[in-house]
């Protein structure tokens, strides 16, 4: 008798939805970057670039990190990585006010 639980298709519904967070970060990373190269490209903007590509980065390394755990058989809590996405996607609202703002 199979022991271990049968999840369906769950683990592909959870790997499509973070695929579809990180699509969303770089729609949004994109933006940023043709707003502030349609403003000109100063010192503000030199650095809403640079935090901008940072903040996708990190997301993009924290989802393929998150991807990769749930091949395991027990994956870690993911209450680190929430708050790393979280981190990620307010910085990228913020910096998208401020270049708009200035």
């Amino acid at each position: 008798m199979n022991t271990t639980p049968d999840h369906g298709a769950q683990p592909e519904r959870t790997r499509l939805a973070w695929r579809r967070t990180v699509l969303s970060g770089t729609v949004c990373a994109l933006l940023l970057f043709r707003l502030a190269f349609s403003r000109g490209l100063d010192d503000a903007g030199a650095l809403a670039l640079a935090l901008t590509m940072l903040s996708w980065l990190a997301l993009l390394l924290v989802a393929q990190r998150r991807i990769r755990a749930m091949e395991r058989q027990h994956p870690a809590g993911v209450a680190r990585t929430m708050a790393a996405v979280t981190v990620s996607c307010v910085l990228m609202g913020v910096l998208g006010v401020l270049l708009i703002l200035w």
